[in-house]
């Protein structure tokens, strides 16, 4: 009985040991983590300046003939939402993963206008810089309306978009809306309870993420709380002016792809959307949330490749 305690006792204070070590250096294994994803996509981290203004972004190789694909996440996110979904493209196209402005590792300016429009130039310029004449474009949520006001603005280089769970519509509230009505937006996160609780309410299918790798995040993102009331307020602002004339402007084909247990933006919206979109395809996804592109990549990617045209 001695031995077994004295094993024990090595044991547990071996996992402890672990545990610190990994609190420890959890930006190095979350570091390591991201770098592993991207790798499976074959993306690679990169900077350029645009108009001096530094921005980061992950691109894959570009092989002569292959198609472009630019990818915009939501509101408080990142270009590492899109790593798991590109990886499910297999090498099949040249995938473009941006930080949207006050995003990621972008700048932070508070005196910056974060409006969707202000988002749409930033995305042209970008696409310019790297020079993308022509490339598909997929969207969620903020940057699904990123990807909508695109579309109507610049629509010689849109070969199709995808919408996943856009911004825009919200003539059918959400518990999001709910929320907000009584002074508490569960988009932004505070604390690292605060922020669990973010990624419980944005997914249905929550895949299973290291807490070294969430503890991190939420670490992020209680650093950005002024930045992310500030973007929230412009592009709100933004939205409530309306869309709908926009949408209408939209020539290349659409898919619009939605978790049917959002909370942040109702599905139900996904009627009104396709409505005021000329060439519009709905596809709802059963018991996902608001970031299908995380919760269901490989499904995502597919229902993608099967609807885009081919330009060759």
């Amino acid at each position: 009985m001695k031995k077994i305690l004295i094993a024990l006792s090595v044991v547990i204070i071996g996992l402890g040991t672990v545990h610190v070590a990994s609190d420890v250096y959890r930006y190095d294994f979350y570091q390591w983590a991201i770098e592993f994803e991207a790798s499976k996509a074959q993306l690679e981290a990169k900077t350029q300046s645009v108009d001096g203004l530094t921005f980061a972004y992950l691109e894959t190789p570009r092989v002569e003939d292959q198609e472009s694909i630019i990818m915009l996440h939501g509101f408080g996110a990142s270009k590492e939402n899109w790593l798991r979904f590109s990886a499910a493209f297999e090498g099949k196209y040249h995938l473009v993963a941006l930080d949207l402005m006050g995003h990621g590792e972008n700048v932070q300016d508070m005196n910056q206008s974060y409006t969707i429009e202000s988002q749409v130039e930033f995305v042209h310029k970008v696409a310019t810089k790297l020079g993308i004449d022509q490339f598909h474009i997929v969207g969620n949520s903020m940057g699904g309306a990123i990807s909508s006001l695109y579309s109507a603005s610049y629509p010689k280089q849109i070969l199709s978009a995808v919408l996943i769970s856009p911004a825009g519509i919200h003539d059918i509230p959400s518990r999001m809306d709910e929320l907000l009505d009584e002074g508490s937006n569960p988009l932004i996160a505070t604390t690292a309870e605060g922020f669990d609780q973010l990624i419980d309410f944005a997914m249905e299918a929550r895949p299973y993420i290291p807490s070294m790798i969430t503890k991190v995040e939420a670490e992020k993102a209680a650093g950005r709380v002024d930045i992310n009331e500030k973007i929230f307020k412009d592009i709100t602002a933004d939205i409530k002016q309306g869309m709908g004339n926009t949408l209408k402007r939209i020539q290349a084909p659409v898919l619009i792809i939605w978790g049917d247990h959002d909370r942040a933006i109702n599905v139900a919206n996904i009627d009104k959307y396709a409505e005021l979109i000329p060439n519009a395809t709905k596809l709802i996804l059963k018991d996902i949330g608001h970031l299908a592109m995380i919760e269901a990549p490989k499904v995502s990617v597919n229902a993608m490749i099967q609807f885009m045209p081919k330009s060759y």
